[in-house]
């Protein structure tokens, strides 16, 4: 898997690569705008360090795919609610990095 979408700007003079980490914390920044909804964070008090992440992107043939977990309080629309995180992480991808294409998979793995 590539660790890197790379790009053709405008003016043809070169590449953007744009990475994994950048798409991540992008879906975050997303993520949280969306009220009712928190993400799937492991519990860190337990260990020093966790292979759990609650946001995954894979770069596969140049379309990122991406996974969130979330969950989501109690008295809201699940369906309302992941359709809502899906336009907002979609509209941030696009407005962020042009034009690179992506699938976005919600799972919600609480209610709270």
């Amino acid at each position: 898997m590539a660790e890197y979408v790379y790009i053709q700007d405008y003016s043809k003079r070169g590449k953007l690569g744009i990475s994994k980490k950048c798409f991540e914390e992008i879906i975050s920044i997303s993520t949280n705008k969306i009220l009712g909804v928190e993400t799937a964070n492991p519990q860190s008090n337990k260990f020093v360090f966790s292979f759990y992440k609650p946001i995954s992107c894979d770069i596969v043939n140049g379309k990122v795919q991406i996974n969130v977990q979330v969950k989501i309080k109690q008295g809201n629309n699940i369906e309302k609610i992941c359709t809502s995180i899906q336009e907002q992480i979609a509209e941030d991808i696009t407005a962020m990095s042009e034009l690179v294409p992506f699938s976005i998979k919600i799972k919600v793995v609480a209610i709270i």
